[in-house]
């Protein structure tokens, strides 16, 4: 388990992290589940490349990877900000680290929630993606229950909590690579933050 706290913006993020196979992970999947809450209540339902209908399933994405780097992002929310405002900004800083973290150990990401390359995705317009090589998707979108595999595999509830002064706002990414034992995941975290 990787467990850090860095600043970054005079802003203190918390960060847990770790390694399971993916064969692991494809037990939290429940692509139908997760892909019919989202027609139901989420506005980028069919409005994006990466969120369903039109993403694939995690074990078609990750098909060529044994493990995943399983990484939460968590800080508490400033008095002064909502909820939208930390999450908007907890991706930026996710995907900060998941990019150059996907390069160093030959890997392929998972996002922290639906593409924000553009403001407005292509595929509305029927167009083919503006950058289909940066292109990546959520754990989510893929059908992965994260509150779930959290608890089990980061020791972490990721609830969003807005009710109390206590409030935070979580994330979540990974990246996927096959050779375990050819990096030192926290220092190359810690180098990339």
């Amino acid at each position: 388990m990787i467990e850090l706290n860095f600043i970054k913006d005079n802003n203190k993020i918390n960060l847990k992290a770790n390694v399971c196979k993916n064969d692991i992970l494809k037990n939290y999947m429940k692509f139908e589940y997760f892909t019919a809450l989202c027609k139901e209540g989420c506005p980028n339902y069919n409005s994006n490349y990466t969120c369903p209908p039109n993403s694939p399933t995690f074990t078609e994405y990750v098909k060529d990877y044994k493990y995943s780097l399983v990484i939460a992002m968590y800080m508490n929310i400033p008095k002064n900000k909502n909820m939208s405002e930390v999450h908007e900004y907890l991706r930026i800083v996710l995907s900060d680290l998941l990019i150059p973290l996907e390069r160093k150990i030959n890997g392929l990401l998972t996002d922290g929630g639906r593409c924000i390359y553009c403001k407005e995705c292509a595929y509305i317009d029927n167009l083919p993606c503006r950058f289909p090589e940066k292109m990546r998707f959520s754990m989510e979108s893929m059908g992965i229950d994260l509150d779930s595999a959290c608890k089990d595999i980061l020791n972490y509830s990721m609830s969003w909590n807005s009710d109390n002064e206590n409030s935070y706002c979580t994330v979540i990414g990974s990246v996927n690579f096959n050779n375990i034992d050819k990096y030192d995941l926290k220092e190359i975290i810690l180098d990339i933050i």
